[in-house]
């Protein structure tokens, strides 16, 4: 029945039953031993619902119709469970529904039911059961406990485990959905938290997304819609590597909220002796190794066919998340992604989407991310010795106020770093802060500015120091002359004035 169709079906009841009478009617129908007036009660419901759920969504759930709804989720028919999916998804709009408990007496049906009817071949009563799981996962309260034992949490697990390994792409993709949602740290059961589950899920999601990603790279349209099907296609996968990365973000942030808890450390009840696989160490270094074999492979294949500014986003501050969440990988993690290209990849998304005002979130993400992957990476710097603290306290400062100004292209940037004008303060700042990147990304290998115009711009630089009679701070000066020495020309010697200008700098 189509929306106009329920909202005449809704006019009618109201009109023959009255405003007063209409939940004990619909009651009735539901109590019924007739299993096809429990399906008319429950469409009656769902009419109801979409032609007014302001008016009479309350009045149904002091009514306790909600308690009915859950019990027929038991049902062996399939259109009285798929009608009641309905209704919940509707009344849980409703706060009411929530701060009545509802949801917490009736999540174990619900998961009894979603796990049985993934064994049932029904597309539709799978998405519906698992759009109603998302709806009261997000929505729950967090002071409202939705999860009372570990062991209903853990059946909720395997059962969006099994979910989002689904061959049909709309399942995986409403699980991928409700996944994010569970990743809750108030949906987690009372110490100790089963990581182990959690990486099973996570596990089974980006293997689903993985394979999805793969499909579609190998098929090949042919004919003269092939340029369509492609862009369909492409689209089609972004959506759900968006959503796969935002599943992997939620638990990222769960990981970081539990390093405050030392209840969530650990299983208290393993064995001294036992190999301590089920803690928060072990999870955490689980989603560093994770992302590094799956979500960095993912995006960058789906990079080379498009850019989507929240995709980025999404993603950025998954990797800018793991520095805080493995600490002692952090400077090795950051020179893998620097020999990657990720300082020039960040550039570059900064110069395409953040000119202006433009995805001011993306450009924050970005900046952050940058921020720290700098700072890991001087802090074990590669071939100059380390700052001292007194340096590192003040490059912090200095990335992180001009970092989120930076958004010019790289040919842009060696021109900013040319001008010979006289600078103001800030303006030298965002010198010094892009000089700085250029060096990082040099120092591991990320060569994406020609150094002839490279070595051409760290000497005008310079010289505009001479200029002005500044002293830059020594880990600029340091960075300024290795960039000059990697960018020199094979007879490995400097002109003779910028020889002077050095002497006279230092």
């Amino acid at each position: 029945m189509n929306k106009d169709g329920l909202g005449e079906s809704a006019k009618n009841i109201e009109g023959s039953s009255g405003d007063t009478s209409l939940p004990l009617v619909l009651k009735k129908l539901l109590l019924s031993r007739d299993e096809t007036l429990q399906v008319a009660g429950a469409h009656c419901i769902i009419a109801v619902l979409v032609h007014s759920p302001a008016k009479h969504a309350p009045a149904f759930i002091h009514a306790d119709i909600p308690e009915f709804l859950f019990e027929h989720l038991s049902s062996s028919s399939e259109m009285l469970v798929w009608s009641s999916y309905n209704c919940l998804t509707l009344l849980a709009e409703e706060p009411l529904f929530f701060s009545k408990c509802h949801t917490v007496y009736g999540i174990e049906a619900v998961v009894r039911s979603l796990q049985g009817s993934l064994e049932m071949n029904n597309t539709e009563l799978h998405k519906q059961g698992l759009l109603l799981f998302t709806e009261i996962l997000t929505r729950q309260p967090e002071e409202i406990k939705l999860f009372t034992n570990s062991a209903m949490c853990r059946d909720a697990g395997r059962a969006l485990q099994e979910a989002v390994s689904s061959p049909v792409l709309e399942v995986a993709a409403e699980a991928v959905k409700a996944t994010s949602a569970f990743l809750r740290k108030d949906h987690q059961s009372a110490p100790p938290v089963q990581y182990g589950e959690l990486r099973a899920l996570l596990e089974a999601m980006l293997n689903r997304c993985a394979e999805f990603s793969q499909t579609l790279l190998n098929r090949r349209p042919l004919g003269h819609a092939s340029s369509r099907d492609s862009e369909k296609a492409i689209l089609q996968r972004g959506k759900f590597l968006l959503s796969t990365l935002e599943g992997f973000r939620s638990a990222c942030r769960l990981a970081i909220e539990f390093q405050s808890e030392p209840s969530a450390q650990e299983n208290p009840f393993t064995a001294p002796s036992a190999k301590k696989e089920d803690t928060l160490e072990a999870f955490s270094e689980f989603l560093l190794s994770a992302c590094d074999s799956l979500c960095i492979p993912m995006v960058m294949r789906h990079l080379e066919q498009t850019t989507h500014p929240a995709l980025m986003e999404v993603f950025l501050s998954i990797l800018h998340s793991l520095f805080v969440i493995v600490p002692h990988m952090k400077e090795k993690f950051s020179k893998k992604l620097a020999a990657s290209s990720f300082i020039r990849l960040t550039l570059e998304l900064k110069a395409r989407f953040c000119s202006g005002l433009s995805h001011p979130a993306l450009n924050q993400v970005c900046s952050n991310f940058l921020y720290c992957m700098c700072l890991n990476l001087l802090s074990a710097p590669e071939k100059t010795g380390p700052p001292s603290e007194e340096e590192l306290s003040a490059v912090s400062e200095l990335l992180q106020h001009r970092l989120p100004q930076i958004s010019s292209s790289s040919p842009e940037s060696l021109a900013f770093l040319s001008d010979r004008q006289y600078m103001e303060g800030a303006a030298r700042q965002r010198q010094y802060c892009i000089l700085l990147l250029f060096y990082l990304a040099y120092i591991h290998e990320d060569r994406f500015v020609s150094e002839a115009e490279l070595f051409e711009a760290v000497q005008s630089f310079l010289l505009s120091l001479q200029d002005q009679g500044e002293r830059p701070p020594l880990v600029i000066f340091k960075a300024s002359i290795y960039l000059l020495a990697i960018c020199q020309d094979k007879d490995n010697t400097l002109r003779e004035h910028l020889h002077s200008s050095l002497i006279s700098i230092s």
